[in-house]
């Protein structure tokens, strides 16, 4: 698996001075979270997951949350669980006929209600479970969390695999004020006795604003929204400290375009431009990837989290240069200070995240790749039509 992996090597190699690396769900587990990025979510009771996920419609995704909570009506759950068992079954059978291969699949993750629900799921799918990567767990709060993580560690003893938690901050204890310090406090240190399977920890900004009967305007980012963005500040606070282990993915933008056309940074009221914006801000903060519920958001969101060639020699100067001085380093751009002490810890998270998604060449920017997969994609799908 790696990302952009639908653009041929020949393209790549005109915007890139170091293409993406290949990664699986064997990198390890702090690497394995920035390498995320784009998370789609698909409903459990769509029909031909497997169809979906390994006939590279999606060649960019590289991973996916296979969703039985919010997206699924109670009335229809049922089916939906069924029909999840059954397309996961035909995944495996195409791994032993060799008609699917590892690499084509992207990595897969199961969104559950509840651990009583995961229990009967891992009895009905069996060894067929290792196909799952980890276990989404939604509205985590210290009154369930405990029972889910110890839930998902005996399925991991008794099947033999290692399934990851992903873990969603997104109830009213966490968003109302006189209950956020102490929530947070006790999920942290909750966190931290199990933080050898906490893959990533996630964040619902929609089911933060239904708390409030609110809903964010398209044309504006969730940090437009002072309610949410004080307390996603707030979990930033907590769990992305250096000395910690964990990565904070960001929420869902619920917007996306029908229209086929090239981003633009013209386009700034369009919802592509507006999601582009918010990937930056949520970089800035100290999110890496981010759930995304449309297919055309996964471009979009992995863009961002391509390095620039300035930034990238700045990391490696710090870095290569730790050992021989811990003072200050002029950039090669000469336009900023690099101080070791301070900016080490920086520089390796953006080495890391220059091997997952690649650094780009000199006076290229991100939004001039995007442009890129966005026309040819836009060029294949006027070719099927036609």
């Amino acid at each position: 698996m790696k990302h952009f992996r639908g653009v041929h090597e020949k393209e790549l190699q005109q915007f890139f001075h170091a293409t993406p690396k290949d990664f699986s769900k064997d990198l390890d587990k702090k690497n394995l979270g920035i390498a995320l990025g784009a998370t789609l979510y698909i409903p459990g009771s769509m029909p031909d997951i497997k169809s979906k996920l390994t006939n590279n419609q999606l060649k960019n995704l590289t991973n996916a949350i296979i969703c039985l909570e919010d997206s699924i009506a109670d009335s229809e759950l049922f089916l939906a669980e069924n029909n999840v068992i059954h397309e996961l079954r035909l995944i495996d059978q195409g791994f032993e006929k060799g008609v699917i291969s590892e690499h084509e699949l992207p990595l897969l993750f199961l969104r559950i209600r509840n651990a009583e629900q995961l229990q009967k799921l891992a009895e009905q799918l069996g060894s067929t479970i290792r196909l799952f990567t980890g276990i989404v767990f939604p509205k985590c709060t210290t009154s369930n969390a405990e029972n889910f993580l110890s839930c998902l560690q005996d399925i991991n003893q008794y099947y033999s695999t290692y399934l990851y938690a992903l873990p969603i901050l997104e109830t009213k204890e966490i968003i109302y004020a006189e209950s956020r310090e102490q929530e947070i406090t006790s999920l942290y240190k909750l966190f931290k006795q199990y933080e050898d399977i906490i893959l990533t920890i996630r964040v619902g900004a929609t089911d933060f604003t239904s708390l409030f009967g609110l809903r964010r305007p398209g044309n504006r980012t969730v940090y437009d929204i002072k309610l949410v963005s004080d307390c996603l500040t707030a979990i930033l606070n907590q769990f992305t400290r250096q000395e910690d282990n964990f990565i904070v993915s960001g929420p869902v933008y619920d917007y996306f375009s029908s229209q086929n056309h090239a981003i633009t940074t013209d386009d700034l009221n369009g919802f592509e431009a507006v999601l582009w914006n918010e990937v930056q801000l949520d970089i800035d903060n100290g999110f890496f990837g981010k759930t995304c519920i449309h297919p055309s958001q996964i471009d979009i969101v992995n863009a961002a989290y391509i390095v620039p060639k300035e930034i990238y020699d700045d990391a490696r100067l710090i870095v290569g240069n730790k050992d021989e001085t811990n003072g200050v380093l002029r950039s090669s751009a000469r336009n900023k200070m690099n101080e070791v002490k301070p900016h080490y810890n920086w520089a390796l998270k953006i080495l890391t995240q220059a091997e997952i998604y690649g650094v780009l060449k000199e006076n290229v920017t991100s939004l001039d790749f995007l442009q890129h997969i966005k026309n040819v994609q836009l060029t294949r799908r006027l070719k099927i039509n036609n």
